[in-house]
């Protein structure tokens, strides 16, 4: 009894820090949006103007959603499998620019915004690792 309701204290915590996370983050893009708009814009993957239109209202958007989602019973499996997902993006994302490209300024928001590249992948694939812990423990419920 006492495991389970440790499992469970753990995938809570683990799920609060997510939602601060992608709520953080959206409403700092949301906030900043030029700026953010701009990153993208100078982003060689998302740098064309359409492109970067399209994803700087659908990430802020997904972020907020998905947070939702975490914080519903009824949605908390596709919340966490949404988490996976969006991790995984970012993180490849990321690793692309960091190994194919040279300066590019950062598209994230807030805090985030002031890691290194180098830092900047550690973080997102600790958290990608954090939310696969989050989805296995969420199932052993």
């Amino acid at each position: 009894m006492m495991k389970k309701r440790m499992k469970f204290n753990l995938e809570l915590a683990i799920r609060f820090l997510f939602i601060v996370l992608f709520l953080y983050a959206a409403l700092s893009k949301l906030i900043d949006y030029q700026k953010f708009y701009n990153d993208l814009l100078n982003s060689p993957i998302l740098g064309y103007p359409l492109v970067a239109r399209f994803v700087s209202i659908l990430i802020p958007c997904l972020e907020i959603i998905v947070s939702g989602l975490l914080s519903m019973g009824k949605w908390l499996k596709t919340g966490w499998y949404l988490v996976f997902l969006l991790m995984v993006l970012f993180t490849v994302y990321i690793g692309s620019i960091l190994f194919f490209s040279e300066s590019v300024p950062c598209s994230c928001g807030g805090i985030i915004s002031k890691l290194s590249w180098d830092e900047h992948l550690i973080f997102n694939v600790a958290f990608t690792i954090l939310s696969g812990l989050g989805i296995y423990l969420h199932r052993k419920k």
